[in-house]
């Protein structure tokens, strides 16, 4: 499973409904008629990011079967059904960046997640041993990203955890806990899923 992230910002002086309407409209279109390998997507809005210079962040997770899903998607943004939805809210967009992260360890639809722990390793070291240890003494944890071929201007590991997560960060580390608040889709209750 791969995710593609995409970080974005409103034009300054935009109201949060104005920018977050038709961000859902376009997941909400995405959903309707999904472009193939898009398993789904969700949109929040996070704190603050370094690499968005301190505005404020929104980010998209495509979830993808495979990279060549990536081409799909692409051409499904602007196709001339969704040419409107994807318009009204590229028009009210500043600025963004993406990346490309695969799956490590964990669920591989972590939609629920509110905070992720971006994660840089010392340079010249193996990550596995540490970042197996990291996991396995975290609380709330829900799943594990690497970026793949230093795609993106985020940082190499996104750990995704409930808004109790909590990762013990060994010596060395760099650790940018952000806060995330889950916009679309809606999720269903597992009690009620189905009824």
């Amino acid at each position: 499973m791969l995710a593609y992230v995409f970080w974005h910002t409103p034009l300054a002086g935009l109201d949060r409904r104005e920018y977050e309407t038709p961000l859902l409209g376009f997941h909400a279109d995405l959903a309707r008629n999904p472009p193939t390998g898009l398993v789904t997507s969700a949109t929040y809005r996070v704190s603050e990011l370094p690499w968005l210079k301190g505005r404020t962040v929104y980010e998209d997770w495509c979830f993808l079967m495979s990279s060549a899903a990536l081409d799909g998607i692409n051409k499904a943004a602007v196709t001339p059904q969704r040419w409107g939805v994807h318009a009204a809210i590229a028009s009210k967009t500043d600025f963004g960046h993406g990346g490309l992260y695969y799956h490590l360890y964990g669920d591989e639809l972590p939609i629920a997640g509110a905070r992720v722990f971006w994660l840089r390793r010392p340079r010249g070291i193996r990550y596995e041993r540490p970042l197996e240890a990291m996991i396995e003494a975290a609380t709330g944890f829900l799943s594990c990203w690497r970026k793949l071929m230093v795609l993106g201007p985020g940082e190499e590991f996104a750990v995704v955890g409930s808004s109790g997560l909590e990762v013990p960060i060994p010596e060395g580390w760099e650790c940018l806990a952000v806060e995330r608040n889950l916009l679309g889709p809606q999720l269903i209750p597992p009690s009620t899923a189905g009824h």
